[in-house]
């Protein structure tokens, strides 16, 4: 299931259009961020924690964009981790 930019405007309990441009934008960033922090060749999309860091650093970069995105979320980074053992397996 690949995450959407509905499943995060449900997640964020949104209910306007304004920012679907700029949720996208975060959605596909966030995509390439965990792809790339995990690997530049394994197929991802088949973990359930994929999605998840995607969804999850989607929100963040949404909620903090006016405040501070220097750190990764916490969750997130545990994702990428689990996501590189399943990979090296």
């Amino acid at each position: 299931m690949a995450v959407t930019v509905d499943d995060i405007k449900t997640s964020l309990r949104l209910d306007l259009t304004e920012d679907d441009t700029l949720i996208l934008g975060y959605l596909d960033s966030a995509k390439e961020y965990i792809q790339t922090a995990v690997s530049t060749t394994a197929d991802l999309t088949q973990y359930k924690q994929y999605d998840f860091a995607v969804s999850l650093l989607t929100q963040f970069w949404y909620q903090n964009r006016v405040v501070d995105m220097k750190q990764t979320p916490y969750q997130v980074v545990s994702m990428i981790q689990q996501l590189r053992g399943l990979i090296s397996e």
